[in-house]
């Protein structure tokens, strides 16, 4: 994890892994369920009576086919989590860059004068 120093604040590549690793879990148990999801879309066992017929047609639509599916609904959660772990690996990489940076300028600064 990140750890704290008094007044600086170190994040380790350890620790940036582990949020990318977080963030690939979350997104493969969400699509394991989108995936169970669009079976929903296949109900049987409703009978042959209209209204049954209907019930049947609305719970699928309800899993899978409508705007407000529950695949779609997954589908957005995936595109966050996707999101997320690209900021995270932004601000690592920032970091990353502009400790280097500070660290290039010390060096190039020589000794006071």
């Amino acid at each position: 994890m990140s750890e704290n120093y008094g007044e600086s604040f170190v994040l380790n590549r350890e620790t940036a892994d582990q949020l990318g690793n977080a963030c690939d879990a979350w997104i493969g148990e969400l699509q394991r369920i989108k995936m169970k999801a669009r079976e929903l879309g296949s109900l049987s066992g409703f009978g042959t009576l209209d209204s049954g017929l209907a019930l049947q047609e609305k719970f699928a639509k309800k899993a899978f086919g409508s705007t407000d599916s529950l695949v779609n609904a997954l589908e957005s959660h995936i595109v966050v989590v996707e999101g997320m772990k690209a900021y995270f690996q932004k601000c690592f990489d920032d970091a990353v860059a502009q400790e280097q940076a500070n660290a290039d300028s010390l060096r190039n600064a020589g000794p006071p004068t």
